[in-house]
């Protein structure tokens, strides 16, 4: 009889390894956003935290009042409950003041996860712990992520990517196909273009491949019937966003980390110029992986799958 229970046991350890060994590994990434404004970043960050795959490791955040923005993100982190408390929120440098029309829901949250240090230590020191891991998601103007290649060249390096929203190369927005200078680039030009030049891999979710992803009536009604604490927040948020449909230009740059079949893709060579437009320059080394072109039904089937199931 013993060795029988030493025989289950053995069998118990070794399939629990087997499981173990053939469990894919988390996709370690930090979410560096400008939440509260345009309602997009909630929906990027709702896509984060109803997809397995990713380990969110913080969550950073630019432009204009950067600690109500931090305030917006750790309370809907804290709503969802559970291991969302644990994930840590950091708000980057402020910059000139810009309409944040959703931070009157979080104007009083106060969670423990909100830490005091600075956006571009905490994402050099997450970097330094995950050498070569990291997912670098940069959803809003890229202030913060060229403050950390300036500041610490080796930690930029050790970045295994970056994925962002941000350019356009043969589109505008609505149904514009002239490229204009999209928001997140052209609200500092400078920092696009150190973090264009900095060798780091890139994935670009430009206006090409995001500006047509209007999330109409009947997907809202999914998501928001949905009734979890992620979707009562995206909710909540939504009502006080001035607007009346979304645009999803965001959750695209989560997705392609994904499944970057959403997208045509190619890798190109971009440069940003002092006014905010990136161009296709042909005659030098790629250095992006551009999505050039999207079916907005099979995102959309992607995303509610996921955040309204």
């Amino acid at each position: 009889m013993k060795n029988t229970f030493v025989l289950l046991a053995i069998l118990l350890l070794t399939a629990c390894s087997c499981a173990a060994a053939g469990a894919p590994a988390k996709i370690p990434i930090i979410l560096d956003t400008d939440i509260g404004s345009d309602i997009d970043d909630a929906f990027a960050l709702a896509l984060i935290m109803n997809s397995p795959e990713f380990e969110l490791l913080g969550v950073t955040t630019v432009s204009g009042t950067t600690a109500a923005r931090a305030r917006i993100a750790a309370k809907m982190l804290w709503e969802a409950g559970g291991k969302w408390r644990q994930v840590p929120v950091v708000a980057g440098v402020p910059g000139s003041k810009q309409e944040i029309n959703q931070g009157s829901w979080a104007i009083d949250f106060a969670g423990p996860q909100i830490l005091k240090e600075s956006a571009v230590d905490f994402m050099r020191g997450k970097i330094h712990q995950h050498q070569g891991q990291i997912t670098l998601i940069a959803i809003g103007e890229l202030t913060n992520v060229a403050a950390l290649i300036k500041a610490d060249p080796l930690a930029a390096k050790q970045i295994k990517r970056i994925a962002l929203m941000g350019g356009a190369i043969a589109h505008g927005y609505g149904s514009d196909l002239q490229p204009v200078p999209e928001w997140n680039i052209k609200s500092n030009p400078a920092a696009a273009q150190v973090v264009f030049s900095s060798g780091i891999p890139i994935i670009m979710a430009p206006l090409d491949v995001t500006a047509m992803l209007q999330l109409d009536a009947a997907a809202r009604a999914r998501i928001f019937n949905q009734n979890t604490p992620v979707t009562n927040s995206l909710s909540a948020l939504y009502h006080l966003w001035k607007g009346e449909t979304p645009t999803l230009f965001d959750p695209m740059a989560v997705a392609l980390v994904l499944d970057p079949t959403l997208c045509e893709s190619r890798n190109v060579a971009i440069q940003v110029d002092e006014k905010g437009y990136t161009h296709l320059m042909n005659t030098l080394p790629a250095n992006v992986t551009v999505g050039l072109s999207t079916n907005p039904s099979v995102f959309f089937e992607f995303y509610l799958r996921r955040v309204a199931r």
